[in-house]
């Protein structure tokens, strides 16, 4: 049996009242709806979903209200499944299609 691969993460401090930490809650959701490294078709959190994931789909949406950038919250490895024609978008914007609809 393969080893599971868990997506490193940072733990920061920010101040409560700023633009991020004023979506912590939102952040921290679409955090823990990340896909695993080598795993990015699946949540690793709500079994047998494909991701991005309904609970990541609504937590983007907090971020994205929040007017914070996406791609600034999601790793640069997942940018590609998010934004398909693009690997690394200028200016991540809230992204569309099926996944986000």
């Amino acid at each position: 049996m393969a080893e599971a691969v868990i997506r490193p993460m940072e733990v920061i401090l920010v101040a409560a009242g700023s633009p991020t930490g004023r979506a912590a809650e939102a952040i921290n959701d679409l955090t823990r709806h990340l896909p695993d490294p080598g795993e990015p078709d699946f949540c690793p959190t709500c079994a047998g979903r494909s991701w991005p994931c309904a609970v990541f789909d609504d937590a983007a949406s907090r971020v994205h209200t929040a007017r914070l950038q996406l791609g600034d919250v999601v790793p640069l490895d997942l940018h590609p499944r998010l934004w398909p024609s693009s690997a690394q978008p200028v200016s991540p914007v809230w992204p569309s299609g099926p996944a986000f609809e």
